[in-house]
């Protein structure tokens, strides 16, 4: 049994769904996508996937998100040595199929899993009708000379985040726009934040800017309105990540941070992405 742990915001939550993916095509085998941690663990989160996946799920007890944290590292040892249970972590991801119960616990956070996945576009077409106002912000995208820009605000710039995600200030947005309009002629700048108050009051922006609103609807629309414009600028978030990686102009550019995360080196930025 293969079993995928499901965590976090949606642009992981994609991540590890490209993973699951990933596993059902290189082994043949049926993959479950584990629910629980949105149960038990981080139930300020909401599960997205239903928008595009038709794997099963499951809600297991067997799985050691259900514990309370100060018992957490308890059963999660007791989780790791049962002789029935494998769990697979980023470290690991060398396994055997055995036949034991293969947990994969991680984030999965690169374009090598998609990569492998045979027509991986089959996989990413949503299941529900598109919303009206989205559509009509599309169709502005797709009749203009459209450009993207992802403000990721919120529990990255906490006082508790700061220190590991607080890298993209307002200077790196106002570079990234002045690199790409210097040349572009007319164009049109769409704007999508978690934190859209905080935007118009700190970045510098043109004024032919549309400003995208947070409406309570399936995260995947606003990453489909992403990939759609001519270029993308996103902020070290794997959520703008999906928007320019899903993003099929074959001439497209896409402005990055050069680093990902304060003090590590690791970037999933690719490579012909323009950092800075």
């Amino acid at each position: 049994m293969l079993v995928v742990r499901i965590s976090s915001g949606f642009g992981n939550q994609l991540f590890q769904y490209a993973f699951a993916l990933y596993l059902k095509a290189h082994y043949k085998d049926m993959v479950y996508l584990d629910k629980s941690s949105y149960k038990y663990r981080t139930t300020t989160r909401v599960y997205s996937l239903d928008i595009l996946s038709d794997l099963p799920t499951i809600s297991d007890k067997r799985i050691y998100y259900n514990y309370r944290p100060i018992f957490l590292p308890i059963f999660k040892a007791l989780f790791d040595i049962n002789p029935l249970v494998q769990r697979v972590d980023e470290s690991n991801l060398h396994f055997p199929l055995n036949n034991k119960f293969l947990y994969f616990d991680g984030f999965w956070q690169t374009d090598y899993f998609i990569n492998q996945i045979p027509d991986y576009k089959f996989y990413f077409k949503p299941k529900e009708t598109m919303p009206d106002f989205i559509g009509k912000y599309l169709e502005d995208i797709l009749h203009s000379y459209s450009i993207s820009i992802h403000v990721r605000r919120g529990d990255y710039f906490s006082d508790e985040q700061r220190h590991k995600f607080g890298i993209c200030n307002a200077d790196y947005y106002e570079r990234a726009i002045g690199m790409l309009t210097e040349n572009a002629g007319e164009y049109k700048l769409f704007v999508f934040s978690d934190d859209l108050d905080w935007v118009k009051i700190n970045i510098k922006l043109p004024e032919n800017c549309v400003f995208i609103n947070n409406e309570n609807i399936n995260p995947w629309w606003y990453i489909y309105l992403m990939s759609n414009c001519r270029d993308n600028i996103i902020s070290n978030s794997s959520f703008s990540w999906w928007g320019a990686y899903l993003n099929e102009n074959r001439s497209k550019k896409v402005i990055a941070p050069d680093k990902w995360m304060i003090g590590s080196e690791k970037n999933i930025a690719l490579d012909d992405w323009i950092k800075i």
